[in-house]
């Protein structure tokens, strides 16, 4: 059985009058309520000490140590369970980060 044409056209959408859409537009607020600048004080001025914020991912870290990435999951793996064996790391949604001053002490301590 064959269907007509007229049964297979879909109805055609109906366009917005240019008046809907400027009436959706946002306007501008009156320049007696807009926020008026101040001056902005640094961090360093507030007396907040920075961290470094270098972070490092596996491989570099596997390079830098010269280890094999399973032994950097493996020292993360058994970190849950006992304590630290490797570097100090932190998780970014999924992704894993060594900080740089964390790599520094394991390093060196």
């Amino acid at each position: 059985m064959r269907l007509s044409n007229s049964a297979m056209r879909t109805p055609k959408p109906i366009p917005l009058e240019p008046v809907f859409a400027t009436s959706l537009s946002p306007q501008p607020a009156p320049r007696s309520q807009r926020f008026e600048p101040r001056s902005v004080r640094t961090l360093a001025e507030r007396g907040v000490e920075l961290l470094p914020l270098r972070m490092y991912t596996e491989e570099q870290v596997s390079k830098i140590l010269q280890v094999s990435l399973s032994q950097l999951r493996k020292w993360r793996m058994k970190s849950n369970l006992e304590k630290q064996l490797g570097p100090p790391f932190k998780k970014i949604g999924r992704l894993v980060r060594y900080p740089e001053d964390g790599l520094q002490i394991f390093i060196n301590g």
